[in-house]
């Protein structure tokens, strides 16, 4: 029952302005129902409008949902990728490391066998 009257506290703005509508009705023996019938008429128009909002509200929420779904996989691709670049880098480290010892290790090799060809030349 409560439920009911919750969902009829939105129309108590509408109903507010039909009451001296009708109240002029009744004290008239002969009542016009031209601004009751415009009222209603009114009513109807602002609630399909709002029925209409409501679905273009819906479809944009849906939309934005597709869109917040591509983004977090597009995300997660790229910390993906970031992972990947990041371990090849660490790798491609250690290489240069490696032949940077090899090249200092024959460079002093050579200038050992320069020295020694020159002391005994």
């Amino acid at each position: 029952m409560w439920e009911l009257l919750l969902q009829l506290r939105v129309l108590l703005p509408y109903l507010a302005r039909l009451v001296p509508l009708l109240d002029r009705g009744i004290l008239k023996a002969n009542p016009d129902l031209t601004e009751l019938t415009k009222g209603v008429a009114t009513m109807q128009t602002s609630s399909r409008d709002l029925e209409v909002q409501a679905r273009n509200q819906a479809l944009q929420l849906e939309r934005i949902e597709q869109q917040m779904g591509r983004l977090r996989v597009v995300h997660e691709n790229s910390i993906e990728e970031s992972r990947k670049l990041f371990a090849k880098i660490r790798s491609l480290r250690h290489v240069l490391l490696a032949v940077a010892i090899v090249v200092v290790v024959l460079l002093l090799a050579m200038v050992g066998m320069v020295i020694y060809l020159v002391i005994h030349s």
